[in-house]
């Protein structure tokens, strides 16, 4: 049986990246690996670690679910999981605990900055478009002081 680790940020760009693996697959196991939303730095002060939790995991279930209800309707077998550690931490795991994997990244990229590797071996796209936010606010200050 072959084993699918597939890491999500978005329910909607991962079922376009799921679909046609879903088509080509037999009896597959998949591990479905949510990968919610960073809360800022601040949220330590008002919030406990059990209410973190908490949120990570509320997170990965509504996110998760239409997911795991097309792969259970075609009879595939569905692990679902919250990632709490460095992804490549988390991957070794995975290999350790499944053995052969096949590992989908189906997280949707960020805007400014690039997202954080699964596999060692995994390439950083450039981001041509990546500008420090000090240089924008610089030029938004040059723009406005010669008007």
């Amino acid at each position: 049986m072959e084993t699918f680790v597939v890491y999500i940020n978005d329910k909607s760009h991962a079922m376009n990246q799921v679909l046609p693996l879903l088509e080509e697959s037999q009896a597959t196991q998949w591990v479905l690996v949510a990968c919610p939303p960073r809360l800022n730095r601040h949220t330590g002060k008002w919030l406990t670690q059990r209410a973190q939790r908490k949120f990570r995991e509320d997170w990965a279930k509504t996110n998760l679910k239409d997911l795991v209800e097309l792969l259970t309707q075609r009879q595939q077998s569905v692990v679902t999981r919250v990632a709490d550690q460095s992804l490549l931490q988390f991957t070794k795991a995975l290999r350790a605990e499944f053995g052969q994997i096949r590992i989908v990244d189906a997280r949707r990229p960020r805007a400014i900055e690039g997202l954080p590797a699964v596999v060692a071996e995994q390439k950083q796209e450039a981001r041509p478009w990546a500008i420090p936010v000090g240089a924008v606010a610089l030029g938004a200050a040059v723009t406005l002081a010669v008007e």
